[in-house]
């Protein structure tokens, strides 16, 4: 097309007018680069699971024990499953299919023996670093490019997002 749009673009302007008819362009457009950010995140996401060969779940194992390790804290299977919500049950499930691949290791609480502390496996640590490292810069450089006024409406503006599609108003 003469005005560089293309045919699949002007059927995406059509549906969001649909959805959005008495919305002014800005705000369409906004919500359009909402929809562009979410399809390259899930984009994001599949070569994730593709590189590393794993599935959310167990990515969000490693990141979340990393992060316990990192502040100190002692990540159990419990812990892991109230922050992913699954089941005790699903939990100790995916720690032994992380434990087998060797990306974690289970070691006695050193005064509880009723409780196992899971720790990452140094090479695990390593490739979730090298697989998402230069995104997580990338990311901060963009962030780091708005100035602090801008950053608190773009803040305000995600939460409210967060918080519109989440079941009701529950995302805070």
């Amino acid at each position: 097309m003469p005005d560089g749009t293309t045919e699949s673009s002007n059927r995406d302007r059509e549906r969001d007018r649909y959805w959005f008819e008495t919305a002014d362009a800005t705000t369409v457009a906004l919500l359009d680069a909402v929809r562009r950010h979410r399809a390259a995140e899930a984009e994001m996401r599949r070569r994730l699971r593709a590189d590393m060969d794993m599935g959310d779940t167990d990515v969000a194992a490693l990141r979340w024990v990393i992060a316990e390790e990192r502040a100190g804290r002692s990540a159990t299977s419990a812990g892991l499953a109230r922050e992913l919500g699954i089941t005790s049950a699903a939990a100790v499930k995916l720690v032994a299919r992380l434990v087998a691949s060797g990306d974690l290791e289970r070691d006695p609480h050193p005064t509880d023996r009723r409780i196992l502390l899971l720790h990452t496996m140094p090479e695990a640590h390593e490739r979730i670093v090298r697989t998402l490292g230069p995104m997580h810069e990338r990311l901060r450089r963009v962030a780091e490019s708005f100035d602090e006024p801008q950053r608190a409406v773009i803040i305000a503006f995600l939460d409210d997002l967060a918080e519109a599609i989440a079941p009701n108003g529950s995302a805070r």
